[in-house]
C-alpha cells in the first residue's frame, strides 16, 4: 500500500509518500483440549487455548500462545513471537531472533539460533539462550540459565538462580536469593546481588560484584577485578593478577599466583598473597595480612593487625594499632606505624622502623638497620652487623652477634652490644645511658661531642653537660669529641682517639701482681695533647737491642734522661719501631727496674718526646 501526503506552512510545501507492507497472519485456534497445531511457512497466528497442545509454527515469523496446559512449541524459522501461557511448557525458539515469555509454571525455554530475548518469569525455569547474544531473564523463582555462545545477558531475578554465561562477553545478575554465577570463557561481568551467592569467573578477563552477603568468589583465569557489599567472603584467585575491594564484614582472599592486590574494607579481614608481586590492604579492622611467595607490599591500616611477608623482598606498613610485623625471608622494610608494635625481620638484610609507641623491634638474622622512633623500645640485633638507632625514648638497644653500630639516641637507654667488634655511639643527649660493649674488641664513640668531656675508663663513667652521665664497661676503645677531653686510663688495655681539642691521657700503673703485657694506643697525639703517668724512667736504646723493646743484657736504665749520678732513675722509656708501612711511638712504662716492661702506650705516628725536669 502506498500513501502520499504534503505538509505546508503556507509558504513552503515538502511531499512525502510512504510505503506499508501489510502482513496477514494466518490464525490458527485450538480448543479446551490437547491440540496439535502446525503453522503454515507463512506468518502464523496460533492461540492453543487450555490443554497440553503441541504448536509448530515453521516458517515466517510467527505469534505463537501455548495458553494454559503444559504445552510444547516449536518456533520455526522466523522472528517469533511466542507466549507458553501458563503450565509447565517446554519452548524451541528455532532459527531468527525469538522473543519467549514463559509464563507461569516450571517452563523449559531454548533460544537456539539467532539473537534470543528470553522471560522465564513465574516458576522455576529452565532457559538456553543457545547461539546468538541473547538476552535471558529468570524472573521469579529458583531458575537456571545458560547464555550458550555470545556475548548474553543474563537475568537471574528472584530466588535461589544458577547463572552460566558459557562463550562470549557475558553480563550475569543473580539478583536476589542465594545465587550461583559462572561466567564462563570471555571477559566477564558479574552481579551477585542479595544473599550468599557463589560466583566464578572463569576464563578470561573479568569483573565482579558479589553484593551484600556471605558469598564466595572464584576469579578463574584472567585478570579479574572483584568486589564485594557487606558480608563475610570468600575469594580465591587465579593464576594471574586480580584485584579484590572488601565491604565491611570478615572477609579472607587467598589470591593464588600473580600480581594480585587486595584490599580489606571493614572487619577483621584475611588476606593471602600466596604467589606473585601482591599488595595486600587491611584498611580497618584486626587484620591477618601474608604476602606469601613474591615481593609483596603489605599495609595493616587502622586496627590491631598481624603482618607476615613471607619469601621475597617485602614492604610492611602495620600501621595504626598495636600491630604484629614479620618480613620473613628476604631483604624486608618493615614500618610499625603507631601504637605498641612487635616488628621481625628475619633472615635477610632489612630495615626495621618502629615509628611511634613502645615497640620491640627483632633484626634476627642478617645485617639490619633498625630505627626505634619515638617510645620506650626494645630493639634486638640478632645475628649479623646491624645498625641500631633507638631513637626518642628510654630505650634497650641489644646488638647480638656481628659487628654492630649501635646508637640510643635520645632518652636514659641500655645499650649491650653482645659478641663481636662493636661501635656504641655515645648519645648527646644529657640523660644518664648505660653502654656494655659485652665479648669482642668494642667502641665507645663520642667523636660527635663539641665539649670536653671527662672519661675514666677505671670507673666506667663519662661526665659532660652535653652527654649527661653515662656508665660504660668491657670497652676497649674510646673515642672523644672536639672537646678538650680528659681520659683516666686503668689497668686495662685500651686504643684511645681525643679527637680535636687540648686532650689529657692520664695513666695508671698495673697491679703489682699483673704479669699481663699491657699495651694503650693512642690514634692521634696532637699538638696541644698530654700524657700523664704516675711513675716514670727515660732511656734509649743502644744497638743491641732486639727489636721489642727490650735492651742487651746490661743494666737496663744504664742510659736515662735525668740528673747526671742519678742511678736509679725513672721507670720510663720510648722507642719507635715500624709496624707494616706505619711508624709507631711506644711509651714502655716499668714497675720494677727490669727489662720487662710492664705496659706500654703506643702513639700512631713517629713523635718525638721531651723530658722536662720540673724539681
Amino acid at each position: 500500500m502506498t500513501l502520499s501526503y504534503e505538509v505546508s506552512d503556507d509558504t513552503v510545501a515538502v511531499a512525502q509518500t510512504a510505503v506499508f507492507s501489510v502482513v496477514a497472519f494466518t490464525e490458527i485456534d485450538g480448543t479446551a483440549g490437547d491440540d496439535s497445531l502446525t503453522g503454515t511457512e507463512c506468518a502464523d497466528l496460533i492461540d492453543g487455548r487450555d490443554g497440553n497442545d503441541t504448536i509448530d509454527g515453521r516458517g515466517g515469523s510467527d505469534i505463537l500462545h501455548g495458553g494454559a496446559g503444559n504445552d510444547f512449541i516449536r518456533g520455526g524459522t522466523g522472528h517469533d513471537l511466542i507466549y507458553a501461557g501458563r503450565g509447565n511448557d517446554i519452548v524451541y525458539g528455532g532459527e531468527g531472533n525469538d522473543t519467549i515469555h514463559g509464563g507461569e509454571g516450571d517452563d523449559q525455554l531454548f533460544g537456539e539460533d539467532g539473537d534470543d530475548i528470553i522471560f522465564g518469569e513465574a516458576g522455576n525455569d529452565i532457559i538456553v539462550g543457545g547461539k546468538g547474544n541473547d538476552r535471558l531473564s529468570g524472573g521469579a523463582g529458583n531458575d537456571v540459565i545458560q547464555g550458550g555462545e555470545g556475548d548474553d545477558t543474563l537475568d537471574g531475578g528472584e530466588g535461589d538462580d544458577a547463572l552460566e554465561g558459557g562463550t562470549g562477553d557475558d553480563r550475569l545478575d543473580g539478583g536476589d536469593g542465594g545465587d550461583m554465577l559462572s561466567g564462563g570463557d570471555g571477559n566477564d561481568t558479574l552481579y551477585g546481588g542479595n544473599g550468599a551467592d557463589i560466583l566464578n569467573g572463569g576464563a578470561g578477563d573479568d569483573e565482579i560484584d558479589a553484593g551484600d552477603g556471605d558469598n564466595t568468589i572464584f576469579t578463574g583465569d584472567g585478570n579479574n577485578s572483584v568486589r564485594t557489599g557487606n558480608g563475610n567472603n570468600l575469594v580465591t584467585g587465579g593464576a594471574h593478577g586480580d584485584i579484590v575491594q572488601f565491604g565491611a564484614g570478615q572477609d579472607t582472599a587467598r589470591l593464588g599466583g600473580g600480581d594480585d592486590a587486595a584490599a580489606g574494607g571493614g572487619g577483621k579481614d584475611r588476606l593471602f598473597g600466596e604467589g606473585g608481586k601482591d599488595t595486600l590492604s587491611g584498611e580497618a579492622g584486626d587484620d591477618l595480612l601474608d604476602g606469601g611467595e613474591g615481593d609483596d607490599h603489605l599495609a595493616g591500616g587502622s586496627g590491631k593487625d598481624r603482618l607476615t611477608g613471607g619469601n621475597g623482598n617485602d614492604i610492611l606498613d602495620a600501621g595504626e594499632g598495636d600491630d604484629e610485623a614479620e618480613g620473613g625471608t628476604g631483604d624486608d622494610i618493615v614500618f610499625g606505624g603507631d601504637g605498641d608494635d612487635k616488628v621481625e625481620g628475619n633472615a635477610g638484610n632489612d630495615r626495621l622502623f618502629g615509628e611511634a609507641g613502645t615497640d620491640r623491634i627483632e633484626g634476627n638474622d642478617g645485617n639490619d638497620v633498625i630505627d626505634g622512633g619515638s617510645g620506650h623500645d626494645c630493639l634486638l640485633g640478632g645475628a649479623g652487623d646491624d645498625v641500631i638507632q633507638g631513637g626518642v625514648g628510654n630505650d634497650q638497644v641489644e646488638g647480638g652477634s656481628g659487628a654492630d653500630t649501635l646508637d640510643g639516641g635520645a632518652g636514659a637507654d641500655r645499650v649491650e652490644a653482645g659478641a663481636g667488634n662493636d661501635v656504641i655511639i655515645g648519645a648527646l643527649d644529657a640523660a644518664a645511658d648505660g653502654y656494655d660493649g659485652g665479648s669482642g674488641c668494642d667502641t665507645l664513640d663520642y667523636s660527635q661531642a663539641t665539649q670536653c668531656i671527662d672519661i675514666n675508663l677505671v670507673e666506667g663513667k663519662a661526665v659532660s653537660v652535653e652527654i649527661g652521665e653515662d656508665g660504660f664497661s668491657n670497652i676497649e676503645a674510646v673515642l672523644g669529641g672536639s672537646g678538650d677531653d680528659h681520659f683516666t686510663i686503668g689497668t686495662d688495655a685500651v686504643t684511645l682517639s681525643g679527637g680535636a681539642g687540648d686532650d689529657t691521657f692520664s695513666f695508671d700503673v698495673p697491679y703489682d701482681e699483673d704479669d699481663r703485657d699491657l699495651i694503650h694506643q693512642i690514634l692521634d697525639l696532637e699538638a696541644g695533647d698530654r700524657i700523664r703517668i704516675k711513675q716514670y724512667q727515660i732511656r734509649t736504646d743502644d744497638d743491641d737491642d732486639d727489636g721489642h723493646g727490650n735492651g742487651s743484657d746490661d743494666d737496663a736504665f744504664d742510659r736515662t734522661y735525668g740528673d747526671d749520678g742519678d742511678d736509679a732513675g725513672r721507670p720510663f722509656r720510648f722507642r719507635i719501631e715500624k709496624i707494616g708501612d706505619d711508624d709507631r711511638t711506644f711509651v714502655d712504662v716499668f714497675l720494677e727496674q727490669t727489662d720487662e716492661k710492664d705496659y706500654s702506650i703506643e702513639i700512631q705516628g713517629s713523635h718525638r718526646l721531651y723530658y722536662y725536669d720540673h724539681d
